[in-house]
Formats: C-alpha cells, sequence, structure tokens
C-alpha cells in the first residue's frame, strides 16, 4: 500500500473559499473568501481607499494602524474567512451608490511607486 500522499486538513467547511472577488452593494463592499484567504486580509485592520474617477474604478490598500489617516476598517466575519468594509462617506463622495455598479468584481493586484500594493476592480466593463 502507498502512502505518500501530502495530505492538508481542509477547515473551509461552510465558506465559500474558491471564489476572489470584491463586492459592491448598498452596504459598502464584501470580500469573498477566496480573497481573504489568498490575499491574507485577516492581517490588516484598515483599508485606504481610492478612486479613479475617469475609468471608475476603486482601489483598496489593506493597512494597519490606529492613526491611519483617511483609512477605514475593515470588519472580519466571526471564523475570519471574509470581511467587508462601509466606506459610506467615500461612496458618496464618488457617486457610486448606484445599482448599475453594484455586484461581484474581480481585484487586479497593481503596484504604484511611493504607495506600494493596491488591488483595482473596475465597476464598469472596459
Amino acid at each position: 500500500m502507498n502512502s505518500n500522499y501530502s495530505l492538508k486538513r481542509f477547515y473551509g467547511m461552510g465558506s465559500r473559499a474558491g471564489d476572489y472577488f470584491i463586492s459592491l452593494n448598498k452596504s459598502g463592499f464584501t470580500i469573498s473568501a477566496g480573497f481573504c484567504i489568498e490575499e491574507k486580509i485577516k492581517d490588516f485592520s484598515k483599508c485606504i481607499m481610492y478612486f479613479d474617477t475617469a475609468k471608475k474604478a476603486v482601489g483598496f490598500q489593506f493597512v494597519n494602524g490606529n492613526n491611519v489617516k483617511g483609512a477605514f476598517k475593515v470588519v472580519h466575519t466571526n471564523n475570519g474567512a471574509s470581511a467587508s468594509i462601509s466606506p459610506r462617506s467615500f461612496i458618496k463622495a464618488n457617486h457610486i451608490d448606484d445599482s448599475k455598479y453594484f455586484g461581484r468584481k474581480i481585484p487586479k493586484k497593481i503596484s504604484k511607486e511611493g504607495l506600494g500594493e493596491i488591488f483595482v476592480i473596475d465597476l464598469v466593463k472596459q
């Protein structure tokens, strides 16, 4: 009998760990379990938000610290599988509270000089 298996225990019961997206809804942004796991979002407590008016794109930079000016709180679910951000002022200021922008978006990871790693979602199809 061959026992050369590299088995890893699965702990994601009840989570949709394979889905990798950020979703906009009337309450704010929902961060999927797949995204949270792959990008280790549970290690972060805040999110700095960016907006590209011309492209209708939202940027997310996950950070830590209590004194990060303008950063929004990342609210993690009890099991840490997924998270949410409720930046009402950001959504209103950028006029993206319209249901035509709602839904799942696949984030792109970019690197901006002087800022670091930012995840970007396009609210409209380019």
